[in-house]
């Protein structure tokens, strides 16, 4: 390491101690609120059993790469059943989430706080044999140790956010130190391989394989469509102010018959969302509230249901996206033979909304009226909107051996 790269690692850390106490404290109030003590405890790199003899390690910070990492760590123990395999989440909903859904045989543990002593102790106590980070985790502790022992890193399915590439200048210099060390980035696209590259990693590091969430993407088979007992087009996933926004561009639409049915993002909201829609007409699903002709609205604020809601819809706009909150997943619909639409705000979904736009699987709105004018015209047009499903589908199932991909390009790296 370079002597102005071991001074910023130096001034990084400097940082890290002036901010240990503000750090544990909020590490110990989620530990309480959360009533897990294994997760401070882990989070110090404090962990009372030894992993199986050199574990592949794989780190999904929560549920989003936790949910995309699953078909990968799928894949891995199916093709190589003598490699013991470890996850590490930073966030107890991502623990929740593995819990429900590894594979047997996993090991889950918390990724210690980016501190040289936890980090020394994690790698210490466990000994991965490689370690795979999803997506866009840059820790120059983590980085720096597992290149002085000589484990390989690589960043899997590699995305960078805007923010990240905007980032400060000082930034930057600290997310180079770190991509300097990776053995390699394997990108989601090739705007992100060339962003990574831009970053400073060796360009000989970095490879584009594609985006490992088509390999997570929901299977038709086994989804019960929800049925209402009316047609129904859905609002899913909405985020703060975009209700108004929807309902207002449902109005508009002046469409006969059919049922708006609202899934927001965190249904905790529903006493702020029903405050904005006072005066429609609107039934709460957790509420037991049926649908009757008088119903308008359904706010379906439940969980674990939005994918039977998908199927079930006519038509299905994608939240987050009518307001600047970056848009959610657009797979989810996809896969399931829906087009979704969504708005302008698209920034964490960009790679997704670009290939199913290209293939006529999906439509971008820019604001709410022409969000109506959508609605009015693909209700019209049944033929035009399975075609489109069907072309969204196809985008999907094109994609499915993407984690057999990734475990591929994985194993010129990674002893396995």
């Amino acid at each position: 390491m370079s002597t102005a790269a071991e001074h910023l690692l130096w001034r990084y850390n400097l940082l890290l101690r002036l901010l240990a106490l503000p750090i544990a404290g909020y590490t110990l109030w989620q530990a309480l609120r959360e009533r897990d003590l294994r997760y401070l405890r882990e989070r110090l790199g404090l962990y009372r059993q030894h992993s199986p003899e050199r574990p592949v390690w794989l780190h999904a910070a929560s549920v989003g790469e936790v949910n995309a990492a699953l078909p990968l760590l799928e894949s891995l123990a199916r093709h190589n059943p003598g490699v013991p395999l470890l996850l590490t989440t930073t966030t107890p909903s991502g623990a929740r989430a593995a819990a429900a859904r590894l594979p047997g045989g996993v090991r889950h543990v918390y990724f210690p706080i980016d501190w040289h002593g936890a980090v020394r102790r994690f790698l210490t106590r466990h000994r991965p044999r490689c370690a795979l980070v999803m997506e866009t985790e840059l820790w120059p502790n983590l980085y720096s140790s597992c290149k002085a022992e000589g484990i390989p890193l690589l960043i899997v399915n590699g995305r960078l956010s805007a923010r990240t590439r905007q980032a400060r200048p000082w930034l930057r210099r600290l997310y180079g130190l770190c991509l300097r060390q990776v053995s390699a980035v394997l990108a989601r696209s090739e705007h992100d391989r060339i962003g990574f590259i831009s970053l400073g990693t060796p360009a000989e590091r970095c490879e584009m394989i594609g985006n490992i969430k088509f390999a997570a993407a929901p299977a038709a088979r086994g989804i019960e469509p929800v049925d209402l007992g009316r047609p129904y087009v859905l609002a899913a996933s909405t985020r703060e102010g975009e209700e108004k926004l929807v309902v207002g561009a449902w109005r508009e639409s002046a469409v006969a018959g059919h049922l708006l049915v609202i899934v927001p993002r965190h249904p905790r909201r529903l006493a702020q969302i029903l405050k904005e829609l006072e005066g429609e007409a609107v039934s709460v699903r957790s509420r037991g509230e049926p649908v009757t002709d008088a119903t308008a609205i359904y706010i379906a604020d439940t969980f674990g249901e939005l994918p039977g809601f998908i199927a079930g819809a006519e038509l299905v706009f994608m939240g987050g996206s009518l307001v600047p909150k970056g848009g959610q997943n657009l797979l989810e619909p996809a896969a399931l033979g829906k087009a979704p639409l969504f708005g302008p705000h698209m920034e964490n979904f960009l790679c997704e909304a670009e290939v199913l736009l290209a293939q006529g699987g999906a439509l971008q709105v820019g604001d709410a009226e022409q969000l109506a004018a959508e609605f009015r015209r693909l209700l019209d047009r049944p033929a035009l909107r399975r075609e489109m499903g069907e072309k969204a589908r196809a985008v999907v199932e094109e994609r499915r051996d993407m984690a057999e991909r990734y475990r591929e390009a994985i194993g010129r790296y990674c002893e396995l």
